[in-house]
């Protein structure tokens, strides 16, 4: 298949490099300083596992244009950027199937009336890490699986075939709205522990803020009508007595897991933090959530703070 990554960061390369080991002609969409290091080293993925490195060379584009032909197109985008590519996919009339693989709570309609319907399918990456260098060291979510829209064969087939496990999820809109709810609650928690995974499993009330905060935000789009989170989450999160929970996410976040599955893309993505709690306020309307809403303002001081560190003169 011809495939364009629209967004060549963490998950935008891992899965290009991937689908391109795997035997499909694959394009990277790329802006600013990124596209100098791909070019010049190649786009380099190293399992922070393993250490197992692998290199592709591809080619690099800017901005989608109409005139650009693919059979498919991966979205692999941060929430507040949405907005900004819309015009260039909906130009891009050449390109058969979108696949949208970005955080969002607020649904899909936006993407489904801009792009109509039959051409976007809704998936979410199982990866996490982040790009240093011009390598992207990341780790594949044992709990997590790339989640794909369960009528998408053709999308669910073609990561499968890349070497991607997959979940097949009958509602993505709700899966996303979920996880919307668990990744902004602990991205507060880790901004309150200054972004440090280590430092906040060390912080058994923090963890048990998160745990709380999660369970306020779950149990409003439970009153909403909200398809549940996937079982183990749920069991974790709702089910388990307290102390059980604080001790799981303790260890969990005190392992080299825990850094990368939350804090190092915590750090580099206050303003997608702020976007997706945005989402998630709106969506909960007036129903009070007071831990939730003690780690959005975390969220948001780390978005003033990361807009001081850019504004300081060097």
């Amino acid at each position: 298949m011809r495939i364009m990554i629209l967004g060549a960061g963490v998950q935008g390369t891992l899965y290009g490099v991937r689908l391109a080991r795997a035997g499909h002609d694959v394009t990277l969409s790329a802006r600013g300083k990124r596209v100098k290091e791909l070019r010049q080293r190649g786009a380099v993925i190293e399992d922070a596992l393993s250490a197992r490195t692998v290199t592709v060379q591809l080619p690099i584009t800017g901005r989608l244009t109409r005139e650009m032909q693919a059979d498919l197109c991966l979205v692999a985008v941060r929430r507040e950027q949405i907005n900004e590519v819309l015009p260039d996919l909906m130009t891009a009339s050449a390109i058969g199937r979108i696949v949208f693989m970005v955080n969002h709570a607020n649904g899909s309609e936006q993407m489904f009336k801009a792009l109509g319907r039959a051409r976007v399918v809704l998936a979410f990456p199982g990866a996490a890490g982040s790009v240093e260098g011009g390598v992207d060291r990341y780790i594949e979510l044992s709990e997590q699986p790339t989640a794909v829209e369960a009528h998408a064969r053709d999308a669910i087939s073609l990561f499968r075939g890349a070497g991607f496990r997959v979940a097949r999820v009958r509602d993505m809109d709700a899966w996303l709205r979920r996880h919307a709810v668990f990744v902004t609650a602990i991205a507060g928690a880790l901004y309150e522990a200054g972004g440090d995974a280590g430092r906040l499993a060390a912080n058994a009330e923090g963890v048990g803020t998160f745990i709380l905060a999660v369970r306020e935000g779950w149990s409003a789009l439970d009153r909403r009508g909200v398809k549940s989170a996937p079982l183990a989450l749920r069991t974790i999160f709702c089910w388990a007595p307290l102390p059980y929970a604080v001790g799981y996410w303790r260890r969990l976040l005190g392992s080299a897991r825990g850094e990368f599955y939350f804090a190092r893309h915590a750090r580099h993505a206050p303003k997608e933090m702020a976007a997706l709690a945005t989402d998630v306020r709106e969506l909960l309307d007036l129903v009070p959530v007071p831990c939730l809403d003690r780690l959005y303002s975390a969220i948001n001081q780390a978005v003033q703070n990361s807009h001081s560190v850019k504004s300081r003169p060097t």
